[in-house]
């Protein structure tokens, strides 16, 4: 029994061991085949049921990212749209234009230069220039019909005017026979636009131009500079120095053009308006400075002189009331001028002044306590410095005497005397003060400042500044020095603008200048002193300043030669002023290389006594010779 039931097992396990393997639920019984297939089929539908719902999963993430891409390019897109239709439209529109339209700036409102007085010294005038356009003549064939009206209304042989719109193009500008634009009248202008407006013109229209006047031709005129004409810029003098104030805010004229890029003058036009530029009102009186001028110019003649230069100031104040140069120039023609005669030499031109800084010299002393108008020295005619043997202008040594005799016989021996006793140091410092050896800040460009000789040890250098020598200034610092001992001792800043006024709503703010005092340079009681020694020795020098009779003049005369192997080659000058009593004007009269005579007495000193008694009577000052000079 029990064999048998070994043998059962063992047969139990063979069969165990060939049969397919079932699932544990499975295990009690054999499935049937119906059941296992049906089975087998409920499976392959679950597996094909969740691929294809993986499948639509994902083809609608493709869609969805597809839709996410397209809707990134459609803003982007709209972006881009939005950015140039809407922040760069301006920038698209002027780029349009610029295709097919010119901008030309119309300089229609740069403001007036005025005297001290009002009167107009510069102003803008616009004038019309005819343009025309030939293609347009030739197309309705009437280009000798046009010409011959345009010659009839301009005053212009009809041959020229057609051989003027006779020519290729689509652009042209009617000249006359030199060549210049045809600018025409008010009343020319009139005809013009008449018969324009009657169609008798095609292809004809009217283009303002504006130009720059200067009525008194070169009155003032490095003073005032000069506008050019190509862009409307203001150059040299007041014109440059303002030239953003009197400009304003050019006017534009869009007009069409043609293909080459010249304008259609058939085409209507836009335009948007100027703003008018401010008037300048300078403190130059134009009655002085016609003297100054006329002055001037005749003593350069006289005297065969390079040229030369004059300036009138207020002591007081510091106002320019005049100043000229020659060789002038026209603004009017500026064309046909010389380049060196643009600038303003009474502040870009530099000189050794010579004996007229002795009066310096002698403020510096006195306000020192070194000296005094009777300190006395013995003049041998010579002085030597460093080893270099300095000499009086005339070799004369004049033996014992004071500090007022060497201003009136111009001794370079005494001035060294002084300078001296005053120090290296104290001297330069001095000059400082005095102005010198910086630009004075007065509104005009291209100030020089000046320097000393840097070649010389210091007090031979010294030694030759104390006569005016080795040491260049402007005329213009030396008018402020002067006018420092007329006024009590203050150093005032030059000023040659009074106002500048804006039109309404036009360029700049209302403004006033006046008196600006720098400093104290020496005190009243030297700034006396040394006027009267001034006073003194003008009256007994070779200058003979006496001779401006019934006023007390405080003036000093002066010749240098820079170039000591030319000693023909001078600077001749005199500078003073008067009342002494009470100073209202400063004058400078100084000669470039005069050859009549080289001397300052004899070359300045007679324009300067003539301009004086033109401004006693002028300026309505009375006689003060019976008073005592002061500052």
């Amino acid at each position: 029994m029990r064999l048998r039931r070994s043998r059962q097992r063992q047969q139990r396990q063979r069969a165990a061991t060939m049969a397919p393997a079932v699932n544990a639920a499975e295990a009690p019984e054999t499935l049937p085949l119906a059941e296992v297939s049906q089975r087998r089929t409920r499976s392959g539908w679950r597996e094909r049921e969740r691929a294809g719902a993986a499948m639509l999963a994902q083809a609608r993430r493709r869609e969805m990212g597809l839709l996410i891409i397209a809707l990134l390019v459609l803003t982007l897109l709209a972006g881009r749209l939005a950015y140039w239709q809407i922040w760069q439209h301006d920038l698209l529109a002027a780029r349009a234009d610029a295709e097919h339209l010119r901008v030309i700036q119309l300089y229609e409102g740069r403001g007036y230069i005025l005297d001290a007085n009002g009167n107009i010294l510069a102003l803008s005038v616009s004038r019309d220039e005819v343009i025309a356009d030939p293609d347009v003549l030739r197309s309705v064939d009437a280009l000798p019909q046009v010409a011959a009206m345009l010659a009839r209304t301009l005053g212009l042989p009809q041959p020229l005017v057609q051989r003027e719109l006779d020519v290729p193009g689509a652009y042209v500008q009617v000249r006359n026979a030199e060549q210049q634009l045809a600018l025409l009248s008010l009343q020319q202008s009139d005809q013009v636009n008449r018969l324009i407006a009657a169609g008798s013109l095609p292809g004809v229209a009217l283009l303002p131009v504006v130009q720059r006047v200067y009525p008194d031709g070169a009155l003032a005129a490095q003073v005032i500079g000069f506008v050019q004409a190509d862009d409307g810029q203001g150059q040299y003098g007041i014109e440059q120095q303002y030239n953003t104030l009197l400009a304003g805010q050019p006017g534009l004229l869009y007009t069409a053009v043609d293909a080459a890029g010249d304008p259609l003058a058939t085409v209507p036009q836009r335009r948007t308006a100027a703003v008018p530029g401010a008037n300048v009102t300078l403190t130059i009186d134009a009655n002085i400075q016609y003297w100054v001028e006329q002055g001037l110019a005749d003593t350069v003649r006289q005297m065969q002189a390079d040229g030369g230069t004059v300036i009138v100031m207020d002591p007081q104040t510091g106002a320019i009331l005049a100043m000229a140069s020659e060789p002038a120039f026209d603004p009017n023609q500026y064309g046909s001028a010389a380049l060196a005669d643009f600038a303003n030499p009474a502040v870009s031109s530099t000189y050794d002044p010579g004996s007229v800084m002795k009066a310096m010299t002698m403020a510096m002393g006195v306000e020192s306590g070194v000296l005094t108008p009777n300190s006395t020295y013995d003049d041998t005619g010579a002085a030597v410095v460093d080893g270099v043997t300095l000499h009086n202008w005339d070799g004369i040594g004049h033996g014992n005497i004071t500090m007022t005799q060497v201003l009136q016989y111009s001794a370079n021996t005494g001035a060294i005397w002084a300078a001296q006793r005053i120090g290296d140091d104290r001297f330069t410092s001095y000059l400082n003060a005095f102005g010198f050896l910086q630009p004075t800040g007065i509104s005009l460009p291209d100030e020089a400042a000046g320097a000393r000789d840097q070649t010389s040890a210091a007090d031979l250098t010294t030694a030759e500044n104390a006569f005016g020598e080795s040491i260049a200034v402007t005329p213009l610092q030396l008018v402020m020095a002067y006018g420092a001992l007329a006024n009590g001792g203050l150093l005032m800043r030059p000023y040659i603008v009074a106002s500048v006024a804006p039109e309404a709503g036009g360029q700049g703010t209302a403004t006033q200048y006046g008196p600006v005092v720098v400093r104290q340079v020496v005190s009243a009681a030297t700034a006396q002193t040394v006027t009267q020694m001034l006073v003194t020795s003008a009256a007994e020098s070779e200058a003979q300043m006496n001779l401006v009779q019934g006023y007390t003049v405080a003036a000093k005369t002066g010749t240098s030669t820079p170039d000591t192997s030319d000693p023909t080659q001078t600077f001749a000058s005199v500078i003073g002023y008067a009342p002494a009593t009470h100073p209202r004007f400063v004058l400078l009269v100084k000669l470039n290389h005069p050859r009549t005579t080289i001397y300052g007495g004899s070359a300045a000193g007679p324009l300067w006594r003539a301009l004086a008694q033109q401004l006693f009577v002028y300026l309505q000052i009375p006689p003060d010779a019976n008073g005592q000079p002061g500052g």
